[in-house]
């Protein structure tokens, strides 16, 4: 039934226009608050805040997950983290084997198959692209290639940190070493120059342009900078900050200036969002992470509302009425059904998604969410603050459940050894928040609203041994085959 309904929406929506063009813009660390549009008071982004207007914005959208690999890997599939295994953050001592499982099926993979032109550019972080040609040269073909997971054009870099003078680019499996400049600027003009020199102009594309900025080691432009300096503030890391997302929302400016040129805005969806909260790993001399979730709490690695309350957006001319705001809870959890439904491209019989299609939304059409956005994860107590471990996001209210903190690591990182966790995690508290009355969730509605609570608490509590069931490693480990233990949790 699911399936018919959005098969006739598309006929009553789509049919008869030419298949639009998607690009998916991804920042990296990016508060929500950061942007013109979501209300910070110092930050300009006008670029963005011209899309903003002149489309769809979200003022509750969610990444998937509160750490870069496992929400990129997510919103590539529909999926949530644990149903492909990557948990944390991709390299280093999480180890460089780990990425997205060759059985997955990612939004490029289905678009290509439907006739479209697939580009990346800029941050992947599902695999390591160099990793993987090193074994390919070795004979290991262990690691799928950029072309398996669905791209016919890449330039990319493994290097997810540095931002000046970035090492490690990789255009189509060659690589091109450093390239100078600042990350942002060189996404930006490689983005365009896919569009104006290596596109074919007689098909449609889907071309994802994921920035490195805001992400640690923050850097921009002296000259945007100065701007800041002195006026908004007198932190210079800070001003380094804001000028960082400036200089980002200049190069999408460049980026929807050159689809003008082309004749290509009017039928080409853009969509925007980060892949989760801004990070709070220090606002010292050396850090410069000056995002802000306001007005949620948390930051990245957590599970507090701004862990992954995310801006959101989508400008498409053609269909998207300007100054369309849409309070109705959605995420990157979505885009695969989303974008497939917005271009007539088939999802496979019996692929199980946890996102579903928010074009109705962005329609203005009746919309029902089948399944709740939550978020699960074993280690969430980054370093010394409490977090939640599991989350979920019911209409006006979020529901969070607590394990001991003696459970919880040190490090952010993940090792396989650390499935058993992720298995066997016990959930022993619970707290209620109306996240549009107290979005800083800082009143527990447990006592006050007992109905609710245990209501909402039971969802949770399924929904959780649900994950537990088929949490599995990123080497495709079987999920555990048990009877789900309810002497877990304390109901």
């Amino acid at each position: 039934i699911q399936i018919l309904s959005l098969l006739l929406l598309s006929a009553l929506f789509l049919g008869g226009v030419e298949r639009p063009n998607i690009i998916v813009i991804v920042a990296d660390d990016l508060g929500y608050g950061d942007l013109g549009f979501t209300g910070h008071p110092k930050i300009k982004t006008p670029h963005l805040d011209q899309l903003a207007k002149g489309g769809a914005t979200f003022t509750h959208f969610y990444s998937p997950a509160q750490v870069c690999s496992p929400s990129r890997a997510a919103t590539m599939t529909g999926k949530m983290p644990h149903r492909h295994g990557i948990y944390s953050f991709i390299g280093g001592s999480s180890g460089s084997l780990v990425h997205l499982p060759k059985s997955e099926v990612t939004i490029p993979q289905l678009l290509r198959k439907n006739g479209y032109q697939t580009a990346i550019i800029g941050k992947w972080h599902c695999s390591l692209i160099g990793v993987q040609i090193a074994r390919q040269k070795a004979k290991i073909n262990d690691i799928p290639s950029m072309d398996h997971y669905g791209f016919d054009y890449w330039f990319c870099s493994d290097d997810n940190a540095k931002i000046r003078n970035k090492p490690g680019w990789i255009r189509n499996g060659k690589n091109e070493g450093a390239q100078p400049g600042l990350a942002a600027d060189i996404v930006g003009s490689e983005a365009i120059h896919w569009l104006t020199k290596e596109r074919t102009p007689e098909k449609p594309f889907i071309q994802f342009v994921h920035f490195y900025e805001p992400h640690w080691y923050v850097d921009a432009p002296e000259t945007i900078t100065q701007k800041y300096f002195g006026k908004a503030t007198q932190n210079k890391n800070e001003a380094i900050y804001f000028a960082a997302v400036t200089n980002m929302d200049r190069q999408i400016g460049n980026i929807h200036r050159t689809l003008k040129q082309l004749g290509l805005e009017e039928n080409t969806a853009i969509f925007f969002t980060s892949d989760h909260g801004p990070s709070s790993l220090g606002t010292g001399k050396k850090d410069r992470n000056y995002g802000t979730t306001s007005p949620y709490r948390g930051h990245k690695y957590g599970l507090w509302d701004g862990s992954v309350h995310t801006p959101g957006l989508v400008h498409w001319p053609a269909k998207i009425q300007s100054n369309t705001v849409i309070a109705t809870p959605t995420g990157g959890i979505d885009w695969l059904p989303t974008i497939c439904e917005i271009t007539e491209t088939p999802i496979p019989k019996g692929l199980e998604l946890d996102g579903q299609s928010h074009l109705p939304l962005l329609l203005e059409k009746p919309f029902t969410r089948e399944k709740p956005l939550q978020w699960h994860h074993y280690n969430t107590n980054f370093i010394t603050s409490t977090n939640p471990n599991a989350v979920m996001r019911i209409d006006d209210h979020v529901i969070c459940a607590f394990y001991a903190p003696e459970t919880q690591l040190k490090r952010s990182s993940w090792n396989e050894s650390h499935l058993s966790k992720v298995q066997n995690g016990k959930l022993l508290r619970f707290q209620l928040f109306n996240i549009i009355n107290d979005p800083s969730q800082r009143t527990d509605l447990s006592q006050k609203e007992p109905a609710r609570f245990n209501k909402l608490k039971t969802q949770l509590v399924a929904a959780h041994q649900e994950m537990q069931t088929q949490a599995m490693g990123w080497k495709g480990t079987t999920p555990i085959k048990k009877p789900v233990n309810k002497s877990l949790y304390l109901l």
